[in-house]
């Protein structure tokens, strides 16, 4: 009875630790794509005797090219045994990552500890927990099991070089608010011709001033994108003609805005037609997409008009019209001030749009390169002209009530790549740098 009580006690603890050790085991083979369940993580396979990236991908059920692309293979031939792939499981966090199939992703793994959580993981590894939770499709508060994978940019592991040729560093965010701005800046051996995206919107880098080791570009965080991870990839092309590729995730979390009712007067109404409003929208959207590849100015920007002059509606208010739906948003910074104050110019540039129009009133676009312009609209009068350099502290014009406006007030509008963000967010800190 004693060795029949031993042999069962023995079978129970067996069975206890396959139980414990069961999430853990990777697969020598796996599942079908379409077996796999939808909305978790991508799933991890590791790299068996006699097995081929063709083998692996006729399994899964999904093309070659997309496993060797998620994965940063370059050559499908070079596996080795034991390597683990990620494969990108329909309706993972990852899989669905905009960018998420670009060669050199930089996403890696590690595992839970005991007690552990996205946020206590995130601090170990100085990463938000945003960014954790839009890797792996779980909420914030999410409770993990020891052992539980969890994926991270692997930029985040201590200790771990960067890899991209003449390249030698790439200081990037991990994070930004809905419709305000970071920067990315790269440092390299050598110049190099460097082509960036992040979520698709290709971006101008800049070389820093007196420095032509480094290079910055911004990273402009639309007001109504999804809060989620969009992809930042870096690129440039080496003197051998290979194009090298790196790529990390930055989480977008969403802003503080509060939403209002705008009703316009009766004799303001017709600048709601479209008819009116199309023309103008495109007029506009053609200033706004200029780019100056030089930077205009160094110093950080100063308020367009008097600290005696308070906000009367923040960049980022969601807005409905005469009581329609909430259907857009509040593009820049309002002042109050009477009819008449100066407006003045926040910082160094060349003016690219100096008429009225019928939406905006009085209006003036300025551009102080590297992708930034600033506009002003509603103005009773226009003192500069299409073409004249103005440098910060300028008179641009004066405070109006023309246009789409409830009444006299400066509204001051920020597009960076044609992107409208928070221009007060230049006043705060120095955006040369990467924050």
């Amino acid at each position: 009875m004693a060795r029949r009580s031993r042999l069962a006690w023995l079978w129970r603890l067996a069975l206890v630790g396959w139980l414990l050790s069961a999430p853990l085991a990777l697969p020598q083979t796996t599942q079908a794509q379409s077996d796999l369940p939808t909305g978790s993580a991508p799933r991890a396979y590791t790299v068996a005797a006699g097995d081929t990236l063709f083998l692996i991908a006729q399994r899964l059920g999904i093309p070659l090219d997309d496993l060797a692309a998620f994965n940063g293979i370059t050559d499908p031939n070079l596996l080795n045994v034991g390597q683990v792939l990620l494969i990108p499981v329909a309706g993972s966090a990852a899989a669905n990552l905009p960018g998420a199939d670009l060669p050199g992703a930089e996403v890696a793994r590690v595992r839970a500890l005991p007690g552990d959580t996205l946020a206590s993981i995130a601090a170990r590894l100085g990463q938000p927990t945003a960014t954790l939770a839009s890797l792996n499709g779980l909420e914030e508060t999410a409770r993990l099991f020891p052992g539980q994978p969890v994926y991270i940019p692997r930029a985040a592991q201590p200790g771990e070089a960067l890899r991209f040729g003449a390249v030698s560093a790439v200081a990037a965010p991990t994070q930004i608010v809905q419709g305000r701005t970071a920067s990315v800046i790269v440092t390299s051996r050598r110049p190099v011709p460097l082509q960036a995206s992040w979520n698709d919107l290709p971006l101008t880098f800049v070389p820093l001033p007196g420095d032509p080791a480094r290079a910055f570009a911004y990273l402009p965080a639309p007001a109504l994108i999804a809060p989620a991870s969009y992809w930042l990839s870096v690129a440039y092309t080496a003197g051998n003609g290979l194009r090298l590729n790196q790529a990390w995730p930055v989480a977008v979390t969403a802003g503080p805005y509060e939403s209002q009712d705008i009703v316009l007067p009766p004799d303001r109404g017709d600048t709601l037609d479209p008819a009116v409003v199309q023309p103008e929208e495109e007029l506009v959207a053609a200033v706004w997409a200029q780019r100056s590849p030089t930077l205009l100015w160094t110093a950080p920007f100063t308020r367009p008009i008097a600290v005696d002059y308070p906000t009367t509606s923040p960049f980022g208010t969601r807005r409905s019209y005469n009581g329609g739906p909430i259907n857009t948003y509040h593009a820049g910074q309002d002042f109050g001030a009477p009819e008449g104050v100066p407006v003045l110019v926040p910082g160094d540039g060349v003016v690219v749009l100096a008429e009225p129009l019928a939406v905006r009133g009085g209006s003036v676009i300025i551009d102080h390169g590297a992708g930034v312009l600033t506009g002003y609209w509603h103005l009773s009068q226009i003192s500069v002209a299409i073409g004249q350099p103005v440098a910060a502290g300028d008179v641009l014009g004066l405070v109006g009530n023309t246009g789409r406006s409830t009444g006299a007030h400066l509204h001051w509008e920020m597009r960076i790549y044609g992107i409208a963000v928070d221009p007060m967010q230049f006043l705060e800190i120095p955006l040369l740098a990467p924050q």
